[in-house]
């Protein structure tokens, strides 16, 4: 550790700009202004596609009961979470002792380092770069697993991982994975967890509720699996990003570990008492699979036939594609931006670099205007 910058030595120049959070690198979606901005175009109104949320918005219920929820604002919230403890209890029959409560789940990617104590971790990349970012600031070297797109970026070679992880203590994997769209197949996984044992396996599951018979993918009930981790978030599917709602699923001797690296009264009141409304909306939840896997199926269709765009088959409610119609992706957002569509460049992403962006699903409306859109290309660009 170096004294006078106080990040690890011997970092690549990537790594460090990961750490620095005003970096481009450290930019998530959601940021239109940066890119009027850098594209020299004026602001205007937008459909914003580079956010991952539910495209039907809040559940209806949300306006309904807020009022009750406010009222939490005037005393602590538990040092714990329990209201959101007690929504994965009810919801999924999970174990008090297998649970804890975060502040969304990225208080929770950037808890897991410094509590286990990780030196040496492998990234199933491309993927969410806080997973990196995380691991650095608490002290680890990072290595990647790459996902090529010869494959999709849906192949996971067993012999190749575990041989990877024998240098290793860990590996970040994105469940479906972000921003790639990656569904792993559980038995692939599970092959993993059981020829490592000394290895952690720290499975982001925030898209998991996205996913049609998503039991047959999700690692929650694992929780007996001494080294197998899973990070959850309420945040995305239920469209509150704005209220951070996440947790932890784990073997009881993990919780009890992570227990004690974690801050008091992270969860605030409100969304500890929202959490609890959220099990009375099933029929949303069934009626958000339907409409994503409709909608997402619709637009790779529709995507397929815009020369110079290829999109990748998608798991959840995004989907990663690459601009080939020209050198620069630039030319493909300033097209879409000065029509008031938004998409992610994912250009930041190690291994997206050749002009990749991704899409997330929306309303069937919002969907056709993209394609409209996108299909109104200057006569340059065909």
């Amino acid at each position: 550790m170096c004294l006078d910058c106080k990040f690890p030595v011997g970092l690549y120049p990537l790594e460090l700009a990961i750490i620095m959070t005003e970096n481009k690198t450290h930019r998530h979606g959601g940021t239109p202004h940066y890119d009027f901005a850098r594209l020299e175009l004026p602001e205007m109104p937008i459909l914003d596609f580079s956010v991952n949320l539910n495209p039907m918005g809040p559940p209806e219920i949300i306006p309904e009961i807020w009022p009750d929820v406010i009222e939490a604002i005037e005393n602590y919230p538990t040092l714990e979470g329990e209201g959101v403890i007690r929504y994965f209890q009810m919801k999924y029959a999970i174990p008090r002792e297998n649970l804890l409560a975060g502040n969304g789940s990225t208080e929770i990617i950037y808890l897991l380092p410094r509590a286990l104590g990780l030196k040496h971790v492998l990234v199933v990349s491309p993927s969410y770069n806080d997973y990196v970012r995380a691991s650095l600031i608490s002290g680890a070297r990072v290595d990647r697993y790459h996902l090529t797109p010869q494959t999709l970026f849906s192949s996971l070679d067993v012999d190749e991982v575990a041989n990877l992880l024998r240098n290793a203590d860990a590996l970040w994997l994105g469940n479906p994975n972000n921003p790639t769209g990656s569904l792993f197949n559980k038995e692939t996984i599970m092959m993993l967890v059981d020829r490592c044992p000394e290895q952690w396996f720290i499975i982001d599951e925030a898209f998991m509720p996205f996913v049609e018979d998503n039991q047959n993918y999700s690692f929650m009930e694992s929780h007996s699996k001494s080294n197998v981790v899973v990070i959850q978030s309420l945040t995305k599917f239920y469209a509150l990003a704005g209220i951070r709602l996440g947790g932890v699923i784990a073997h009881s001797d993990v919780i009890t570990r992570l227990k004690r690296f974690k801050e008091p009264w992270t969860v605030n009141g409100p969304a500890e008492k929202l959490a609890l409304y959220l099990l009375d909306t099933e029929d949303y939840a069934e009626k958000t699979r339907h409409l994503v896997k409709k909608e997402r199926n619709g637009l790779i269709h529709c995507l397929k036939s815009i020369p110079g765009i290829e999109p990748y088959p998608s798991g959840s409610n995004f989907i990663l594609c690459q601009w080939k119609r020209s050198e620069n992706l630039d030319d493909l957002m300033r097209h879409l931006l000065s029509h008031g569509i938004y998409i992610r460049d994912c250009r930041n992403f190690p291994g997206l670099e050749d002009n990749y962006f991704r899409l997330a699903v929306r309303t069937p409306a919002d969907n056709t205007k993209l394609i409209s859109v996108m299909t109104s290309l200057p006569d340059m660009y065909k």
